[in-house]
């Protein structure tokens, strides 16, 4: 009887979660900008129609990379399926359970355009429902402590936003990064975008340290590397005034591919996270 309960309790688990998901495709789906730049991109901005025919067409070979990017989970659709991630503790080799009950209930949707192009109904192919499944990393599991601090420090509408971002990340928790991360939680104010565009670089730049012996300087040794970069694109648009392309090619002249813009925006998220983490190390320095 005890064995019998429990896998009545493992089977509602995987038909909760898949239920959740199944609501969302009854809300409709629709299509991020880079889907939509895809779609333009690859299929001469076709209207809602056109798409359908695509779609339809088994022998277009663009088809299956489509739907694939159709049915992908973006942000938006993971943060609603955050809380009840926290209720489940799922392991990898539940994700073809849950998959497997989707597939039995032959998912539809309705795929909005964000302009006046219209709508269209779609199913979900079996052979995208495992993907779309594994992408939502429902066996990634969040570190304790670093995710207490997001419970304590976070403001209640980001989050889920914030745990989605952790749920996706690849880098190893080490003593440095859990440490940091919970420095930056609680000092870092989570009511606007700007701290949602601080925890994105933070996390990129997490995810390619090597060393994080000493975080501080690896931020400031980035920012030196931004200053370098502009420094090189000021020097470069001074010779371009002087010479035409070709003249500074042959010269061995490296154009350098940078947005300006980007990169001082990146120095001064920087600055911001040093000032609020490791105010007693501050050093000041111009952008270049």
């Amino acid at each position: 009887m005890h064995r019998r309960n429990a896998k009545m309790e493992l089977d509602e688990k995987y038909v909760s979660f898949a239920k959740n998901v199944q609501k969302i495709f009854q809300k409709g789906l629709k299509l991020n900008n880079k889907i939509l730049y895809y779609i333009d991109s690859t299929f001469s901005n076709p209207s809602a129609y056109e798409l359908e025919k695509i779609i339809s067409d088994d022998s277009d070979c663009e088809k299956d990379a489509l739907v694939e990017l159709i049915f992908f989970p973006d942000e938006s659709i993971q943060i609603q399926l955050e809380d009840v991630l926290e209720k489940y503790d799922f392991e990898k080799q539940n994700e073809k359970k849950i998959a497997d009950y989707l597939s039995l209930q032959q998912i539809e949707t309705v795929i909005y355009f964000p302009d006046d192009r219209g709508s269209l109904k779609i199913e979900m192919p079996d052979s995208v429902v495992s993907q779309f499944i594994s992408r939502l990393n429902i066996s990634k599991k969040q570190h304790k402590k670093v995710f207490c601090a997001v419970n304590n420090y976070v403001d209640k509408n980001y989050k889920n936003c914030v745990k989605v971002k952790l749920r996706n990340t690849r880098f190893a928790y080490t003593d440095n990064k859990i440490l940091f991360m919970r420095c930056f939680f609680e000092k870092i104010k989570s009511d606007s975008n700007e701290f949602i565009e601080c925890l994105d670089f933070i996390l990129d730049f997490l995810d390619e340290l090597q060393d994080d012996n000493d975080i501080f300087q690896a931020l400031m040794d980035k920012k030196i590397l931004y200053s370098q970069n502009l420094q090189k694109t000021e020097k470069f648009e001074e010779q371009i005034k002087e010479n035409n392309m070709e003249t500074l090619i042959l010269q061995g002249v490296k154009i350098p591919y940078i947005n300006k813009e980007s990169t001082l925006n990146k120095m001064r998220i920087i600055d911001k996270i040093n000032r609020a983490v490791f105010s007693d190390n501050i050093v000041t320095m111009e952008p270049y």
